[in-house]
């Protein structure tokens, strides 16, 4: 009788260790198909938000007076008169604001009294011309945002019925009004526009706003007591120049374009209005000299100086070790090219 109770007790002490290690095992099995499948999850949520992002962001191509495309320099007819260019391919239009989309080049006329500026298409070797749609113009630079070319319209005229922001769909020439109002446009990122209002008193001061491209969500993102007409939207900052009354001459200032921290303002002064952001560093003119340091201000260096005929530097252009920048003088605007490592400085404009 003792050894039957004592099999049942072991019996009864093995189904329940069997059963616990059955229990374990599948808490176990469970626990690790629940992570796995959450991993699983969160590898598709990103895969999704990866992809949306990757489809929202569209490549932002400007409209300039000479730009890099695939791995070459470009330039046009009005540009090329000199054999001091090196390494760069000449367009066979007549236009100083053009810009490159894949093997086309879209550039805009200068216009007349008796026709209106234009857009047109070409190729690379200025084949296959056709006119995209009588052209707008331009309140800011326009640019090129996936199959759209974005463009400000200002005018009094119509009691100003026609102002706005427009895109141009650059396959059919298609016009549309995207943003009702009166803009200045600065700068895009790849969800916003950089704005000023035509229709804001700015008084004395100037204040930068930024909106959606459908016109949405408008924020105000720079108020200075200054009023500039200089500004680079570049990476997270607002870059603006503005005359300083204590100094006596222009200084560079950054902002979040967050509109949200501190406007804080470079240590060199006394340079022309006219700068520009490139690779992550400034170029600008300092006194009689061409200038660039990092966007934080430090590593300053001289590029070149400039002729002492002239009044001012500006239309930085960074191409493989060369800079590229137009000098402002009573003779005209004249083009310049300087090697950054031996500082070697041409006329190219002759």
């Amino acid at each position: 009788m003792k050894m039957s109770y004592k099999i049942i007790i072991s019996l009864t002490v093995i189904l329940i260790l069997g059963l616990s290690g059955l229990f374990t095992y599948e808490y176990y099995i469970n626990q690790n198909q629940t992570s796995q499948n959450q991993e699983e999850a969160e590898n598709t949520q990103d895969n999704v938000i990866t992809s949306e992002f990757k489809s929202e962001k569209n490549s932002i191509v400007p409209f300039t007076s000479m730009t890099e495309s695939n791995g070459s320099l470009y330039i046009t007819k009005s540009l090329s008169s000199s054999a001091n260019l090196e390494n760069a391919n000449v367009i066979p239009i007549e236009s100083d604001f053009f810009t490159i989309v894949g093997d086309d080049v879209y550039y805009i006329t200068n216009g007349s009294d008796e026709f209106a500026p234009e857009l047109r298409r070409c190729g690379l070797d200025g084949n296959n011309d056709i006119s995209i749609s009588e052209f707008v113009s331009p309140l800011g630079s326009p640019v090129v945002i996936g199959d759209y070319i974005y463009s400000a319209y200002y005018t009094e005229a119509d009691e100003g019925l026609n102002n706005g922001i427009y895109k141009i769909n650059i396959n059919s020439g298609e016009t549309e009004k995207a943003i009702e109002g009166e803009y200045f446009i600065y700068g895009y990122d790849n969800d916003k526009i950089y704005y000023t209002s035509n229709s804001e008193n700015r008084g004395s001061g100037t204040i930068l706003h930024r909106m959606n491209f459908d016109g949405t969500d408008k924020t105000e993102v720079l108020n200075f007591n200054v009023r500039t007409d200089s500004i680079v939207v570049y990476d997270k900052y607002i870059f603006f120049s503005a005359y300083d009354d204590i100094s006596h001459c222009y200084k560079i200032y950054r902002s979040p374009k967050s509109g949200k921290g501190n406007i804080d303002a470079y240590s060199f002064e006394c340079f022309s209005n006219v700068f520009d952001v490139i690779d992550e560093r400034l170029y600008y003119q300092a006194n009689s000299a061409v200038y660039s340091s990092e966007i934080n201000g430090d590593n300053e260096i001289k590029i070149a100086d400039i002729d002492e005929k002239s009044d001012s530097a500006y239309g930085f252009k960074k191409f493989d070790n060369k800079i590229y920048f137009y000098e402002k003088s009573n003779q005209g605007d004249i083009l310049y090219q300087t090697n950054i490592e031996t500082s070697e400085k041409l006329n190219i404009s002759k």
